[in-house]
C-alpha cells in the first residue's frame, strides 16, 4: 500500500515535468539536501528532534516549482509512563512553491501534501497530511547556493514544526 502511494506521488512529479512551461530553465532543475532542529507533537506528548531531507525543485515558470523529496523526523519522545519511545516519520511531499526574487536570490513559501509514515514505539500510522514551509534561497540562477527554512507538516497523529539550513545545487 506504501508503495502504491509513493508510486502515485512520483508519477505525479514525472507528470509535472513535461507540462513545465517553456519560460523555465533549459534546465530546470534544483537539487537540495536540509538538514535541522524540529518541534515533534505526537499524541499530546511533544519533544525536540531532528531533521532530514533530500528535495528537488522543477521551475514551471521564472516563480513557481514542483517541490518533492524525501524526509525523515526522529525525537526520543516519553511514553504515559514517562520512558522515552523513538519517534521515526518519514515523509515524501509534493507541494508548489513560489520564489520571490531578490538580489542575492530568492524568499519563498511552499504549500501541499505529504505522503507519512509515523513509528512510533511499537505503532505504526500512514496517510497524508499537509505542509508548509518559508524560507530564504541564498544562491545564483546557476551553481551552489544555501537556505534556511521554517517548515511545518501534519503528519496524522503527528506534527512537526521545524528549521533547516541546507544546500542547493541549481542547474
Amino acid at each position: 500500500m506504501a508503495k502504491t502511494r509513493i508510486f502515485t506521488l512520483a508519477t505525479a512529479l514525472v507528470g509535472a515535468m513535461f507540462a513545465s512551461s517553456a519560460s523555465a530553465l533549459i534546465l530546470p532543475l534544483s537539487l537540495g539536501a536540509d538538514a535541522g532542529v524540529a518541534d515533534v507533537k505526537y499524541k499530546g506528548r511533544s519533544a525536540t528532534g531532528y531533521f532530514w531531507a533530500v528535495t528537488g525543485n522543477l521551475k514551471l515558470t521564472s516563480m513557481t516549482s514542483i517541490y518533492s523529496g524525501y524526509g525523515e523526523t526522529t525525537a526520543e519522545i516519553p511514553d504515559i509512563d514517562g520512558v522515552d519511545q523513538d519517534f521515526t516519520s518519514i515523509s515524501v511531499p509534493l507541494a508548489l512553491q513560489v520564489n520571490l526574487p531578490i538580489v542575492l536570490g530568492d524568499v519563498y513559501v511552499r504549500g501541499g501534501g505529504n505522503y507519512y509514515e509515523n513509528t512510533y514505539g511499537t505503532e505504526v500510522e500512514d496517510g497524508y497530511g499537509l505542509i508548509g514551509a518559508i524560507g530564504l534561497s541564498l544562491a545564483p540562477a546557476i551553481g551552489p547556493g544555501m537556505a534556511i527554512e521554517l517548515g511545518y507538516r501534519d503528519r496524522g497523529n503527528a506534527e512537526t514544526s521545524s528549521i533547516s539550513i541546507g544546500a542547493r545545487l541549481n542547474f
